[in-house]
């Protein structure tokens, strides 16, 4: 875990979150450090918002904003991938898969890792991305919908969307500034990954490494 702390830098994670996105392609070259940091500054705006307006608990923040909690028993891996939570707008509400919360939450008492990482329990930090998602939803902060690629052209047409990654890296800003993180969540994340999918841990840990800090 010390490797991935050293080398999850907050913006190297942002980076591999991009880099996941799947208009990635469309990003034109050198527009890559931009993308990032208008995603950190809509989710640390969205930060400064909550903390004044709800405080800095996440639960407290979501029963503000009357969006309920789920606490799913469900499987936590579907595929290479490993779910913590969801957003569902439809209506609003948030899932928590304790399945991996809990997994992460037994790796860093047994590993003693509360002092590296700065918590015992992740559940708040999944939680707190989440109401991001909730907040940008819902336009109740600026989100990232303003950062736009063009996909096609069509005589004088322009065809132009958004990256769904930007909104990723704003979550976890927001769970960062929110919560006063000393480690970006999806940093932390790779405890869970790795306990149950070794493999792409290894693999998204030296992609990780070799992007710009």
């Amino acid at each position: 875990m010390q490797s991935v702390v050293a080398s999850g830098t907050e913006r190297r994670c942002a980076r591999l979150t991009l880099l996941e996105d799947p208009f990635y392609h469309r990003l034109a070259p050198g527009r890559e450090r931009g993308a990032v940091e208008f995603g950190l500054t809509a989710g640390q705006v969205a930060a400064e918002m909550a903390a004044e307006k709800w405080g800095r608990e996440p639960e407290a923040i979501a029963s503000a904003l009357k969006v309920p909690v789920a606490h799913s028993e469900a499987p936590a891996q579907t595929g290479r991938s490993v779910l913590f939570s969801e957003y569902g707008d439809r209506p609003p509400s948030i899932t928590l898969h304790m399945r991996s919360v809990e997994e992460a939450n037994r790796l860093v008492r047994s590993h003693h890792l509360e002092r590296l990482l700065g918590v015992s329990d992740v559940g708040p930090i999944h939680l707190a991305h989440e109401v991001y998602h909730h907040l940008e939803a819902q336009r109740l902060t600026p989100g990232t919908a303003g950062f736009r690629i063009q996909t096609g052209r069509l005589g004088p047409l322009r065809f132009r969307t958004g990256l769904p990654s930007l909104s990723e890296i704003a979550a976890d800003r927001f769970a960062a500034g929110l919560l006063g993180l000393v480690v970006p969540p999806k940093a932390v994340e790779f405890l869970t990954i790795y306990s149950l999918n070794p493999d792409y841990a290894w693999e998204s840990l030296a992609r990780l490494q070799a992007l710009p800090a």
